[in-house]
């Protein structure tokens, strides 16, 4: 992890596996097809067959009800792995649930509430106010969330113009329906029905489990992505786990480790190896991912920090990255390390791993946020042939660049499974000027190479992020995403894959948190 940076794992919830998907749930689009087929018969029923609202309406709102399913299911990628089955579904099922907005925007509104800390991820319009009113906030909830889109600054241009675009279209459309003499027909068929199932639907999900959850809303929770036909067996909230004793939480010992070795990776970082005893393997084995904490006695006070460890399980030493942080305590006293220092080291934790062998992985790392990650990459690529990575790193120049050579030996070894972009926000770096290097070709087999590294002048901007998710990276061809990068960079980049409805399980994020 980036040096005297305190390293935090995503939470458990976010760092599940993810929920192997087909290309199309058949469940859903089943439940898209019984969906419209009830509601052509009720229409049917009310038009041709003249028969009561009595009989139409409940009908139509059972019908809304299940296509709210199917767009609720849409929104968070559950209805396929393919994006464009997602985007399809979620556009047509839209306008049977309301008339104001586009299914990008409305993802868009729901996705943020789940990522807002909100364990149920409740919509406050449907929560808040005297009681009397909240039928009336259950019936109009699509109006918020029109309110609330169109508040958010600096959405999207597509995505601004199809929600701009479905709020002039419908409501005209239900004009012109008015105007024509078929008022009564348009509010049995389609207004009345429609307001009630998101009557039904808001008090369902929101007014009701902020008074007795659910195993369902705490599923949903905690695995948003999760299909709706793999509820069925969900075990009821579990009661709150009795405080452990002081001894179980206490946390894990520290133990001495001597530096066998101190190389500098620029002039401002080095790596530092550690010696582990024979006697503690078993405890210092680790997940590639993982991170240490390491104390050291600094002007007679304890200091502790936690750094990424950068070798792979099978290596036999372990190995950080530390990077100067200016008046970063303990990363300057890293600077001084010699060979044979002790360091006391706390065994390895961490949650940003993966957890199963994904056939592609995309990686987004800025400065020494490539220690966590360059693990993660080298051994899912050595233990899994079929696996393939995209890393996106970005730094100021190439004398800023950890690891550099041996990023450039790993996509020589694996041959085209391992492609990086470096992104260099200092455009007068050489490196920009030569694909392959600040060298001249040795010879000419060098330069009739094929090389896996590109240098791109600029940083990662939230254009060139979302031209990537539209293009060679878009989230079909993505199982898995490891970010590890300062809020400028990691920011755009968690509302990119939001906007392109990249679920969150399928994310793993190392924050940065500096002193």
């Amino acid at each position: 992890m980036t040096a005297d940076a305190q390293v935090q794992g995503v939470p458990q919830a976010l760092a599940e596996s993810r929920t192997r998907l087909p290309p199309v749930v058949v469940p859903t689009v089943g439940l898209l097809v019984a969906g419209l087929a009830l509601w052509g018969w009720a229409t049917l029923l009310a038009l041709v067959w003249h028969s009561p609202a009595w009989v139409t309406v409940p009908l139509h709102t059972l019908a809304v009800v299940t296509l709210f399913t199917v767009l609720h299911e849409a929104a968070h990628h559950a209805a396929g792995s393919l994006t464009s089955v997602n985007e399809v579904l979620g556009r047509l099922t839209l306008p049977f649930v309301s008339p104001f907005g586009g299914f990008p925007a409305a993802r868009y509104v729901h996705l943020t509430q789940h990522r807002s800390g909100s364990p149920e991820h409740l919509t406050p319009w449907n929560t808040r106010g005297p009681a009397w009113t909240l039928p009336a906030r259950w019936a109009t909830v699509d109006l918020w969330y029109a309110w609330r889109y169109l508040s958010t600054p600096g959405r999207p241009t597509a995505e601004s113009a199809e929600m701009l675009g479905m709020l002039v279209f419908l409501p005209c459309v239900l004009a012109a329906v008015v105007g024509t003499g078929h008022g009564w027909e348009l509010a049995v068929v389609y207004l009345v029905p429609q307001r009630l199932a998101l009557t039904l639907v808001s008090w369902c999900h929101d007014w009701r489990p902020r008074r007795r959850p659910t195993g369902y809303h705490q599923m949903h929770a905690e695995r948003p992505s999760q299909p709706f036909y793999r509820y069925a067996a969900i075990p009821a909230p579990r009661a709150p786990e009795p405080p452990a004793s002081a001894a179980e939480a206490a946390p894990a010992e520290f133990h001495p480790l001597t530096v066998t070795g101190v190389r500098w990776l620029t002039g401002e970082a080095v790596a530092v190896t550690l010696a582990v005893p024979d006697g503690l393997r078993e405890v210092f084995r680790f997940a590639p991912g993982q991170h240490l904490v390491l104390r050291a006695e600094i002007d007679g006070e304890p200091v502790e920090r936690s750094y990424a460890i950068c070798a792979c399980p099978d290596e036999p030493e372990l190995l950080v990255a530390i990077k100067r942080v200016p008046g970063g305590r303990f990363s300057e006293y890293a600077m001084g390390l010699r060979l044979g220092d002790r360091v006391l080291a706390r065994p390895p934790s961490g949650t940003f791993v993966l957890r199963s062998q994904p056939r592609h992985v995309v990686a987004v790392a800025a400065g020494s946020g490539i220690a966590p990650v360059l693990p993660v990459v080298v051994h899912l690529l050595e233990t899994s042939p079929r696996s393939r990575v995209t890393l996106l790193y970005v730094n100021r120049s190439g004398d800023d660049t950890l690891f550099s050579a041996e990023l450039s030996e790993y996509t020589r070894r694996f041959e085209g499974r391992l492609r990086v972009t470096h992104y260099r926000t200092d455009e007068r770096d050489p490196s920009l000027r030569y694909s392959r290097g600040s060298r001249p070709f040795d010879s000419i087999g060098q330069a009739l190479a094929i090389s896996y590294e590109r240098y791109v002048p600029g940083g990662l901007d939230p254009g060139r992020i979302r031209g990537l998710l539209e293009a060679r990276l878009h989230p079909a061809k993505v199982d898995e995403w490891l970010l590890c990068a300062p809020s400028e960079v990691a920011g755009p980049v968690r509302d990119a894959l939001t906007e392109h409805g990249v679920p969150d399980d399928v994310v793993h994020v190392e924050h940065f948190h500096r002193p």
